[in-house]
């Protein structure tokens, strides 16, 4: 596949399909850097509100993280998971539809076999990044022994990063991984709970697995989001014992620039050194 002809920093319209048997058919948006390729790439995985919004626009927060990843060198694949399904927000979806350790995950690879196909990607660097449902996704997603992982993957993902998942089900289980994994939690984080992820950091650390977290105190759920005030939600899940809770979500500007100084060090530390942008 040649690469795009769209200019960099513009964001591109692509197609390509998930890892599961059907092949189901997925969309998603590119951003490609001003540097010269080949480059390393992110995967951005959406939460449950969807990589869009109702009416049809890139949210705040994937806009923000896709320009700051380009203008810092890194091709950008922000995948989607619910329009090519038919779906909208699910956040508030009690038995829903599509889940982070069920259909996400083949979605990811399927991103990921779409990326290594590109001569402007370099293969051995592609990173997964994931917020909320999309971080608990990529949890699943890189999982030792996760069922989604094509077998005649050329390259794997190299490291991966993750802000505020649910990692309840995750720390019951023997969770291993074999990339490095970085995690974005909120202190006061209501609706998905730093405890759970922690536990599961000190587990799995224990069996050999490189994983790690920065806690921000007082943030709540969506701390990184570039402009949402602080504000309730109800949520719905089957998850939860009565079906729904009320919770916090909103920015915190100081959790959020701390976030992301965070992140840059991570992937900086794995990135070519011409990959970097000053």
């Amino acid at each position: 596949m040649p690469p795009s002809v769209v200019n960099a920093g513009e964001r591109e319209t692509v197609s390509f399909t998930s890892a599961d048997e059907q092949k189901t058919p997925l969309s998603g948006l590119l951003v490609r850097p001003e540097s010269e390729g080949p480059h390393s790439a992110v995967i951005m995985l959406h939460g449950c509100s969807g990589m869009l919004t109702r009416s049809g626009k890139l949210g705040k927060r994937p806009a923000f993280w896709s320009r700051w990843l380009a203008a810092r060198g890194y091709l950008v694949l922000m995948a989607d998971s619910f329009t090519p399904r038919g779906l909208g927000s699910i956040c508030k979806v009690k038995k829903r539809p599509v889940k982070p350790d069920r259909e996400r995950p083949y979605d990811a690879y399927g991103a990921l076999k779409f990326l290594l196909a590109r001569p402007d990607v370099r293969p051995d660097q592609i990173f997964l990044m994931g917020w909320s449902n999309g971080a608990m996704s990529m949890l699943w997603t890189v999982k030792a022994d996760a069922p989604a992982r094509p077998d005649d993957l050329p390259h794997d993902f190299r490291a991966a990063i993750g802000f505020y998942p649910g990692c309840i089900k995750l720390s019951q289980i023997d969770y291993t991984t074999k990339i490095p994994v970085l995690l974005q939690l909120g202190e006061a984080d209501d609706w998905t709970s730093a405890s759970p992820c922690l536990q599961l950091i000190t587990d799995a650390s224990l069996r050999g697995s490189d994983m790690r977290a920065d806690v921000y105190p007082g943030a709540y759920h969506n701390f990184d989001h570039p402009t949402s005030k602080v504000k309730v939600i109800t949520t719905r899940n089957s998850v939860y014992k009565s079906g729904q809770k009320e919770v916090h979500v909103g920015s915190n500007p100081k959790a959020r620039a701390a976030a992301i100084a965070n992140v840059a060090a991570f992937l900086d530390s794995f990135a070519h050194p011409g990959n970097i942008q000053n």
